[in-house]
């Protein structure tokens, strides 16, 4: 088949949407189909050139600084051009380009599926401060209705995530399909990677907590923050690294540096080479998580992969990852009682090695082929269904 996969973000921006992407585009394309991506354009990244992503021009909103909102016009032009010889159109929500790829498929009878990546309800009260519940409510259940109308099936990350949409009374049905991840790149240490312990002067005998994502309020970033004060005051060896960057790395540093933990607490920007980060997950001792605002968590199912224990705040998407303890814990919002998780881990080797041993186990229910495989059964019950319509 003949794949379009419509996007409003892919490499080199990092996210759970672009792993999502890249990882289905790449398993799908292995079982012998042809996947095309669009997306945006990134002016000011160095990409390289595939003929099956088409790129459209974007720009820049000051409101979402950590995304780029890739013209409809133009989207639509590329759309016109390259739909007629799909067999399959596959929205990841939420995109500016959704409206135009679902008049444009609906143009050519082409279907329509959808990945609803994000729980819109909450980000709108990240991103619009003061917005009351019910409105930002509203504001996602519009969007949803619109977006996923005539579409043929719905893909969810998380059951959380399929009872919140569920709520909306959508038309298509959903399914819960975790984004996959590929085990086999955390199977072993590369050692061209320059380590954590090399970069930041880390000694052998000192303990990393580790933390990846996109740096920004809803990422609950300053949480872990105050965790790590704590943990540091009762386990001095131990240093703090977080992986990634956002709109709200700036205020991070200043209150790094107004805890005078600059000694302890690390950066390292964004990191696009999977294999790098993979070696930064498995160099990590606890991997650190407080996000209250998942679909899933991939980076939590990408540390276990790596064998490294997690400890997160309870939340929805998260607990669907790290269920019932096993590979790590699952605290409430409390800064108490989360670093005391982590302290646990850290004075305790055989637990942490327990733990260690089962977050390989957990990650093995999110591999890519497995996942990939199930896209593919959807798509093609739903093509037969149409096909019998069609016959009768």
């Amino acid at each position: 088949m003949r794949i379009g996969f419509v996007t409003g973000a892919y490499l080199p921006a990092p996210g759970g949407v672009t792993t999502s992407v890249v990882n289905f585009s790449q398993q799908l394309r292995q079982l012998g189909h042809e996947v095309l991506v669009f997306c945006p354009e990134y002016p000011e990244e160095e990409t390289s050139e595939d003929k099956n992503v088409h790129r459209i021009p974007s720009y820049y909103s000051p409101l979402l600084k950590d995304f780029r909102l890739t013209d409809p016009f133009q989207a639509a032009r590329f759309f016109r051009r390259e739909f007629s010889e799909l067999d399959i159109v596959h929205i990841h929500l939420p995109t500016i380009m959704s409206t135009p790829a679902r008049w444009i498929a609906s143009y050519y009878n082409i279907p329509l599926f959808f990945t609803y990546h994000t729980n819109l309800e909450l980000y709108i009260r990240h991103y619009v401060p003061g917005v009351p519940d019910n409105i930002a409510q509203a504001v996602a259940r519009f969007y949803a209705r619109r977006e996923t109308k005539n579409g043929k099936e719905i893909f969810v990350p998380s059951p959380d995530m399929k009872s919140l949409l569920e709520s909306y009374g959508l038309d298509p049905s959903i399914t819960v399909l975790p984004t996959g991840i590929n085990l086999d790149t955390y199977n072993s240490k590369s050692e061209e990677v320059r380590t954590l312990r090399e970069q930041f002067g880390i000694g052998e005998n000192e303990k990393i907590l580790l933390y990846v994502g996109r740096v920004g309020s809803e990422k609950n970033v300053g949480f872990l923050l105050d965790s790590f004060r704590k943990v540091a005051r009762k386990f001095s060896s131990v240093h703090f690294v977080i992986v990634g960057g956002g709109r709200g790395l700036g205020k991070v540093l200043a209150r790094v540096s107004k805890m005078n933990a600059s000694r302890t607490i690390h950066f390292t920007g964004y990191v696009e080479d999977d294999k790098v980060l993979a070696h930064y997950y498995k160099e990590a001792d606890v991997f650190l998580f407080a996000s209250l605002t998942e679909t899933q968590g991939l980076v939590i199912a990408e540390a276990l992969a790596a064998e490294t224990p997690v400890v997160a705040v309870d939340a929805p998407g998260v607990r669907d990852v790290l269920r019932e303890g096993r590979g790590g814990y699952l605290v409430p919002e409390d800064v108490r009682l989360f670093s005391e998780k982590v302290l646990t881990l850290l004075n305790n080797p055989d637990l942490l090695e327990e733990k260690s041993s089962e977050a390989r186990e957990v990650a093995k229910r999110f591999s890519a082929a497995t996942m990939s495989e199930k896209l593919l059964e959807c798509y093609l019950k739903r093509l037969e269904g149409e096909n019998k319509k069609r016959g009768q």
